[in-house]
């Protein structure tokens, strides 16, 4: 853990460091990146450790969204509060991690493929609550929130938020990793049925990690929204889940710096180093999933477990 730690530590330096040389336009980008990072890493957290296929990981990440920007501009149902931007992000957090409770309890009863399957579907049908009360949430457009609003205005003070929001929760995880609550997650990965037998409450363990991973997300969410001033439908659709499962799988799960750091990578040549690339059918996506291939035929255990992994065998062949 304390290698990870460190780890952690030095991108956040290196990050600090990037708006010194860095202009706004790119570092908006990082920004976004960096708590997309947030939401892969968080995902890891319920798949990589849990051993539980989320396929739905972006329907609290589209919650947390859409309740901060309700929160915000509470004018939309006819209400008039004053909640500050950031118990707004606390909340949305809170508010996701409540409907994966209730989501868990039902749904983490099922084993192997059909929870993954009903999961699958959960982003449909909350991105359906949208497009039906468009008066509410905005319909496929969606809505803005007021710059007055919003946590942060300036570029780099939502930066240096984002960066803050990815070091204190990537922290925590770690911690949980290597807790007790982690061992016993590990446990349930590994084997439902050792673990049943060795007295582990199994299923509700399972919705405990999807309940840890659903807040953070619903945070990452909520962050967004108050990052680029909008929410729309495009966080709970189905490319995003892609991106993430992509950046988690190519950085190693079970290893939280890992998808965190290919989160941020993955994001970045998404968005910005590929989005030259048009010929044709050679696009960015296309050159992404042709490296999630060739990582899953090569490395199936991720850049990150392939560099654990040669470090153990260059330290065997020293001794």
């Amino acid at each position: 853990m304390k290698s990870k730690i460190a780890q952690l530590i030095a991108l956040s330096v290196f990050l600090s460091l990037l708006p010194l040389f860095t202009p706004p336009a790119y570092l908006y980008i990082i920004g976004l990146g960096i708590v997309f990072a947030v939401i892969v890493a968080s995902w890891d957290l319920i798949v990589g450790y849990a051993g539980q296929v989320n396929l739905g990981h972006t329907t609290f990440v589209g919650l947390g969204a859409y309740t901060a920007a309700i929160l915000q501009v509470p004018s939309r149902i006819g209400m008039n509060l004053e909640i500050h931007p950031i118990l707004s992000i606390i909340l949305a957090g809170t508010f996701s991690a409540i409907v994966a409770l209730g989501i868990g309890i039902v749904t983490l009863r099922l084993k192997g493929y059909y929870f993954s399957l009903v999961t699958a579907i959960l982003p449909l049908v909350f991105m359906q609550k949208v497009f039906i009360w468009k008066d509410i949430f905005g319909g496929e457009e969606g809505f803005s929130i007021p710059v007055e609003k919003v946590a942060f205005a300036a570029t780099i003070e939502k930066y240096y938020f984002a960066l803050l929001f990815m070091f204190l929760s990537i922290l925590f995880m770690l911690y949980i990793s290597n807790s007790k609550l982690g061992i016993r997650f590990k446990a349930i990965r590994d084997s439902e049925e050792l673990s049943e037998s060795l007295g582990i409450n199994v299923t509700y363990y399972k919705v405990l990690a999807v309940v840890i991973s659903s807040f953070f997300a619903g945070m990452a969410g909520a962050i967004f929204v108050n990052y680029r001033h909008t929410v729309a439908p495009d966080l709970y659709d189905v490319p995003l889940m892609l991106l993430i499962i992509l950046s988690a799988v190519i950085g190693g799960l079970g290893s939280l710096i890992g998808p965190l750091l290919m989160g941020l990578v993955i994001y970045l040549a998404k968005n910005w180093w590929l989005t030259f690339l048009k010929f044709g059918i050679l696009n960015e996506e296309v050159i992404l999933y042709a490296i999630l291939i060739a990582i899953a035929i090569l490395m199936p255990e991720g850049v990150y477990g392939r560099r654990i992994f040669l470090k153990q065998i260059i330290k065997k062949l020293q001794n």
